[in-house]
């Protein structure tokens, strides 16, 4: 009977046992089924399309880094570009069976829920680094059953669908490792200068400890506990065999192998307009893309030259300010100036506007000022500036330079934020953009969009639309020569006309000089004859031809084009300028040379060449700008030491001051102006305010041995008589012939056939003379006034 209830309770137990296993199961799959009946299902195409954001570096022709852009700093890499003894750091660290689960870890999960039970809360997880991927890119950071349920499901799903290589390459691409660097190649960068494929195992095991606090374990912060964390982690890569004891050992006794501050890869500055204008042409190209792009692009800058560039902007400014007293003998202004700066002052201060501020104190840095009150109180609400005035243009820095209570020009940068205040520059003189180009390739070697310049900043070398004035002649007779009209020696009337309401002078008002020779009206910028030009082709031939060689703005269809009153851009100039430095072939100018791009073919933006003008009659016109050095109104230019060419411009009233010019080898183009249009200052032209700057643009690049331009195939050379324009008198036509002769270019075909008589001809080069007579500033032309 014992043994019949014996076995009764036996079998009743496991009875138990087998209903309690089966409750449990039951109880399992029901929470699997309860938590898992909302769950989303894998969205296996949005992984396998992995495009998470990325930095886009940007870099100067030499390899600088000048520029990046990220909302998150990442650079993705490929798994077969992670070194196996990266890849075994992490698996030790984090999940040492990875390639033998299928997503979850049983015996880790026993370990964390005795651990939980004990401490009567989740305070442990068992994730692999399958679920941690589920986590990151699925799920809440919660801690929950619910939570931990649905990552245990799609851990399994994400292994079903994707191999572990797949699913190690999300993780560590996508892992935080500190300091805002997410992934291994970001993290690699900043903690040890290189990237991952160079680093060693010490550096690795190094990384691995990151991915739990990466605030609390960072090596900077903590380097004590990043070492003990790195030798467990060389020790964890021993005992699971992804290491030989003596390699790990090596690392074990060493220091941590960080990069030295001074050596982390930082970006260099200075050349802000290329990278704007790089992240413009990315943004066409790529659109939407560019958060994740994660490309390396390739700048044509040169950063000395840039920097050169600039500083001759500045010196240039400078010497402006100087002359003109800009920013300069301040004095303390009166009650009545100040309260009518105040009333200007009112509305927003944006980025951007330009007004006047009455200086409170300044010391050797700032000047602190009210946009709108008194010097040390803010009458009309909590409005106080700080101006911060540029060093580099300001040579004197004393306190007593800015006085309290004085009124100066001020152009807002920064709106105010809090209890920052608003920042503001010194507007007080005119600004100035450069562009230079390298003729053989059209590199864009340096571009100056102002004597400072922020990203985001108005770049005046490509967006500004100004008047050339006389800077535009080059195009009025580069149609006259192409459609054989003139040549350089075709004898070209001077004198005034009326044109309906407008009469055209020259710069000094009612001189005129009778014939001349197209090169000489080129050279000293006289501005009736180009208006008569214009007058013969047609507005329309000129606006035709100077859009082939690169003026893409529209201009206006009447004859004040002659005298540049359109309005273009520096880098437009310099692209047209280009055109005829190359010959006629025009070639757009570059900015990006290619993007680099991982798993993606390098892109290289297209660069045509397109013959749009013969070469001789380009070389025609750059021989009469030759003159414009040699003997007109550039004379500036020749200190260059080398056979540059060029034209200075001066618009209506003097609000603008260009010289566009070239040699064999470069092209710049230089504007100095007000943004708020205003004249650039007293006697301000071209060849006086924008021409020096262009030489030190020119002097930053011009470090080669010289070369000359070289007349093409079908250009002939004559003697001919400096009056006339005919040839000069030979044999014994030359007997008693005292004028002045000059060798002359003509397209083969064009010359003259005719010879001076000498019995007609003035003793000597009347014209030139009385043009010679006169400072090479005041020859200048302009729209009304000034070239």
């Amino acid at each position: 009977m014992k043994n019949v209830w014996a076995r009764r309770l036996i079998i009743a137990a496991f009875s138990l046992c087998v209903l309690g296993c089966v409750a449990g199961v039951a109880s399992v799959v029901g929470i699997f089924w309860y938590y898992g009946r909302d769950l989303h299902a894998l969205d296996e195409e949005a992984l396998a399309n992995y495009r998470p954001p990325q930095v886009t570096r940007i870099y100067a022709r030499e390899g600088e880094l000048i520029g990046e852009v990220f909302e998150q700093r990442r650079t993705v890499v490929r798994y077969d570009q992670i070194p196996s003894h990266v890849e075994n750091a992490f698996l030790a660290a984090e999940d040492a069976d990875f390639y033998r689960h299928e997503g979850m870890d049983y015996m880790g999960m026993v370990r964390a829920l005795i651990a939980n039970v004990r401490a009567g809360k989740v305070t442990q997880g068992a994730s692999t680094i399958t679920q941690q991927v589920v986590k990151t890119f699925m799920l809440s950071p919660e801690r929950s059953l619910e939570r931990k349920v649905q990552e245990l499901i799609l851990a399994r799903r994400l292994e079903q669908a994707f191999g572990k290589t797949e699913i190690l390459m999300l993780y560590l691409n996508e892992i935080y490792l500190g300091h805002g660097r997410y992934g291994i190649e970001e993290a690699s960068r900043f903690y040890f200068g290189k990237s991952i494929a160079d680093i060693d195992m010490g550096q690795a095991a190094l990384l691995a400890t990151l991915p739990k606090a990466p605030g609390r374990d960072s090596p900077l912060q903590n380097p004590q506990k990043a070492k003990a964390r790195q030798i467990y982690v060389l020790e964890q890569m021993v005992k699971h065999g992804f290491a030989a004891p003596e390699d790990a050992q090596r690392y074990i006794d060493a220091p941590l192998n960080l990069v030295a501050p001074s050596e982390r890869e930082v970006v260099e500055r200075g050349a802000e307009e290329f990278v704007d204008a790089a992240l413009t042409l990315l943004e066409e190209r790529y659109g939407d893309e560019l958060p994740t792009l994660g490309a390396a692009v390739h700048t044509t800058v040169s950063l000395r030259t840039q920097a050169q560039v600039r500083q001759a902007a500045v010196e240039g400014l400078a010497a402006i300010d100087g002359r003109n007293g800009y920013a300069r003998g301040l004095e303390p202004a009166d009650e009545a100036t100040r309260a009518k700066v105040a009333a200007q002052a009112e509305g927003p201060l944006s980025p951007g506007r330009v007004l006047d501020v009455v200086i409170v104190s300044s010391n050797e840095h700032v000047i602190e000022a009210t946009a709108a009150g008194r010097p040390v109180q803010v009458e009309l609400g909590p409005r106080e500036a700080v101006v911060l005035p540029d060093a580099k243009r300001d040579a004197k820095k004393d306190a007593d330079r800015f006085p309290p209570g004085a009124v100066v020009s001020v152009r807002i940068t920064k709106a105010a934020l809090g209890d920052v205040p608003t920042r503001a520059r010194i507007a007080a003189g005119p600004e100035s953009a450069v562009v230079v180009l390298d003729v053989a390739t059209g590199d864009v070697l340096a571009m100056i969009g102002g004597s400072v310049y922020e990203r985001g900043d108005f770049n005046r070398a490509m967006d500004a639309k100004r008047q050339p004035g006389s800077a535009f002649k080059p195009f009025v007779y580069g149609a006259a020569l192409a459609e054989g009209r003139i040549t350089p020696a075709t004898l070209l009337d001077d004198s005034p006309e009326v044109y309906k309401d407008w009469k055209p002078t020259n710069y000094k008002r009612d001189r005129y000089l009778g014939t001349v020779r197209a090169r000489v009206a080129l050279a000293k910028s006289i501005n009736t004859i180009p208006v008569k030009l214009i007058d013969e082709l047609g507005p329309a031939a000129v606006i035709d031809f100077a859009s082939r060689m690169g003026i893409e703005t529209a201009l206006p269809e009447n004859l004040s084009i002659a005298l540049g009153a359109g309005e273009v851009s520096p880098y437009e100039m310099a692209r047209a300028y280009l055109t005829f430095a190359r010959g006629g072939e025009r070639i757009e100018p570059r900015i990006v040379v290619r993007v680099e791009r991982i798993g993606a073919e390098d892109w290289q933006p297209e660069q045509s060449k397109q013959r749009v003008l013969d070469e001789a009659p380009a070389f025609l016109l750059t021989s009469m700008m030759r003159s414009v050095v040699t003997e007109g109104t550039g004379r500036k230019a020749a200190a260059l030491g080398r056979d540059a060419v060029g034209k200075t411009g001066t618009s209506n009233d003097a609000r603008d001051a260009w010289f566009a010019g070239y040699t064999p080898e470069h092209v710049a183009v230089t504007w100095v102006g007000f943004d708020h249009q205003r004249r650039v200052g007293k006697g301000e032209t071209g060849g006086k305010a924008a021409l020096p700057i262009w030489l030190g643009a020119m002097r930053a690049v011009s470090t080669g041995t010289p070369t000359s331009f070289v007349p093409p195939q079908g250009v002939l050379v004559r003697t001919i008589d400096a009056a006339s324009g005919l040839l000069a008198p030979t044999g014994s036509a030359a007997e008693g012939y005292e004028g002045k002769t000059v060798e002359e270019y003509f397209i083969e075909g064009t010359a003259p056939i005719e010879e001076a008589v000498p019995a007609a001809l003035p003793k000597g080069d009347v014209l030139l003379g009385l043009y010679d007579d006169e400072p090479a500033a005041t020859a200048e032309g302009s729209t009304d006034a000034a070239q």
